[in-house]
């Protein structure tokens, strides 16, 4: 993406959520123990804030939908899952 695409738009980036982790999101992924080499976390979690910020309550075929391009090595998919609905639970 050209940087001027972007131009004069906010971008929040996986540090500017929260400056103490309270982001509904971080608590639900060490809950969950989503997180395990750190390789796709930032993408793993920025797409649980956009899909949580557009949708509120997503199902899980919706969930799944908006993960389907983020790799995970690991195969947290379930984690990511159950953390998701729990951070839109609180």
């Amino acid at each position: 993406m050209a940087s001027s695409s972007i131009h004069g738009a906010d971008v929040t980036t996986i540090e500017g959520l929260s400056d103490d982790g309270g982001h509904p999101v971080q608590p639900a992924w060490l809950d969950q123990q989503v997180a395990q080499c750190g390789y796709c976390q930032p993408g793993q979690i920025m797409t649980a804030v956009a899909l949580l910020q557009d949708l509120g309550n997503p199902t899980d075929e919706q969930i799944e939908a908006a993960f389907a391009d983020v790799l995970c090595r690991c195969g947290t998919y379930l984690r990511v899952q159950r953390a998701v609905r729990q951070a839109a639970e609180g």
